[in-house]
């Protein structure tokens, strides 16, 4: 059997693609991974050892503009280009996890009367899966408050949960500790912005960090992200932090992500869907700081789910400042019983194998004539 999957733009869209090729290919699949040729896929996936080939997709601009010209003229492009692999390949299936470039290799597949999939993670759906949801096979979800949204025959959606790599349930404890260098004592504040970082919130962590350099009473592992890893050590440097205290771990990328979250008393992040599907599954409480510039308002959307479940608080980005998050902070830290209700919380809030209900349903759906 030979899947094609398709998806990109941000580690929320690759890795949940990631998690079903891993597993589609233990069971003997063969795939093939279409992504953008200038986005974060275009590096992941060849060293996770996936065939990829890119295509020249662009995003459609928001606002009326002349981009809206060159988005539609690459955007064909990758159309027609998706429609010559497809055919090529003979695949059996084709499965789109959302971003742009999935657009034109989803309606490829249709067109081509390939059977499609396509996984949608976010509360609030994309204008990508909205399109698509009117011509694919099967939409599977990650939040229930995501059908509403979609005007597709109900009888083709699935609530499978987010696909969630194997490795982020399965780590030790105290080998993470000792992989990152850090004290077991102490409670841990892990600070993450998503795959791609998050300025904003780098711009507002001075307080903690003087806090841990004064009190010493809890650590910090922070995942900058690669493009702000730079502008935060100056700025630590510039407000006198001393980053050789080994209470302090300022990370730009970690491929190791289930060593920080095996770690965390509590988690500052936004609220990508795949970042969340992670901290609820390890059942860690959270103070959620969504994007405002997400399509759709998407990430408030899964923040609110999070927050209506006592799993989270919500700090909005025009809300936030260095004293707003401090003293969340210090309060959840001086709260051990409420840490502990919120960690309850989001491991009831969870979805536990999901990436077997969709290995299971794909298994039934190839095997329909």
């Amino acid at each position: 059997m030979k899947a094609i999957i398709t998806g990109g733009g941000t580690g929320g869209h690759i890795y949940p693609a990631l998690a079903i090729a891993d597993e589609l290919k233990k069971r003997g699949w063969e795939i093939l991974y279409l992504g953008s040729k200038q986005r974060m896929e275009a590096e992941i996936v060849p060293q996770k050892g996936y065939e990829f080939k890119g295509l020249a997709s662009r995003q459609l601009p928001r606002n009326i503009s002349l981009r809206i010209f060159s988005a539609f003229f690459y955007n064909l492009k990758a159309f027609v280009n998706a429609l010559k692999i497809i055919y090529k390949s003979k695949a059996d299936l084709v499965i789109g996890t959302g971003g742009f470039v999935a657009g034109p290799v989803v309606l490829a597949a249709v067109l081509l009367q390939k059977k499609t999939i396509i996984h949608e993670q976010n509360a609030y759906p994309g204008i990508t899966n909205k399109v698509l949801a009117l011509f694919v096979d099967y939409i599977f979800l990650n939040f229930p408050e995501a059908e509403k949204k979609l005007k597709a025959n109900k009888k083709k959606i699935y609530l499978t949960g987010n696909p969630v790599r194997k490795e982020i349930t399965s780590v030790d404890r105290e080998k993470a500790y000792k992989a990152l260098n850090l004290d077991d004592n102490l409670k841990t504040l892990l600070i993450t912005g998503g795959s791609q970082g998050a300025e904003i919130i780098n711009k507002n962590l001075i307080k903690l960090y003087q806090s841990v350099s004064e009190k010493r009473k809890f650590q910090i592992v922070h995942l900058t992200g690669k493009k702000n890893y730079d502008s935060v050590v100056q700025t630590l440097k510039e407000n006198n932090i001393n980053l050789d205290n080994k209470l302090i771990k300022v990370i730009a990328y970690l491929n190791e992500m289930e060593y920080a979250l095996a770690v965390a008393d509590l988690v500052i992040s936004r609220a990508g869907a795949t970042a969340l599907s992670e901290i609820m599954i390890c059942g860690i409480p959270s103070i959620l700081i969504p994007l405002a510039s997400a399509a759709e308002g998407h990430q408030f959307y899964n923040a609110k789910t999070l927050e209506k479940n006592g799993a989270a608080l919500i700090i909005k980005e025009k809300e936030l400042s260095e004293e707003i998050l401090y003293e969340k902070v210090m309060k959840l830290f001086a709260e051990n019983s409420r840490l502990k209700e919120m960690s309850k919380a989001a491991k009831e809030s969870a979805n536990y194998n999901s990436l077997e209900k969709i290995i299971t349903l794909i298994d039934n759906i190839v095997s329909k004539d």
